[in-house]
């Protein structure tokens, strides 16, 4: 990205009303991944949020988490199933 176009982000990003957590949040999204994997290995589309090595950490401890005894989950299996979900938000 030109550094032009980086400024007016950056610029952008401080006059949003986000808390100091968010704007790190979103900063940290903004920036090339220095834990870069090959996306091919864990998933077949090759989608590159499977490219950082920090989303698949994060994807393992929520499914390790799920399998947990006494883990609570909600299986949604239709439509109506996830608008309730949504609703109840």
């Amino acid at each position: 990205m030109a550094t032009l176009t980086m400024n007016q982000l950056w610029s952008f990003i401080e006059g949003l009303s986000l808390s100091q957590q968010d704007r790190d949040w979103l900063v940290s999204k903004l920036i090339e991944p220095s834990f870069r994997v090959d996306p091919y290995e864990i998933s077949p589309s090759g989608d590159s949020f499977f490219a950082d090595s920090r989303n698949v950490e994060a994807v393992n401890r929520d499914v390790e988490a799920a399998h947990r005894p006494g883990a609570k989950f909600t299986r949604l299996s239709s439509r109506e199933d996830v608008m309730r979900m949504i609703e109840a938000l």
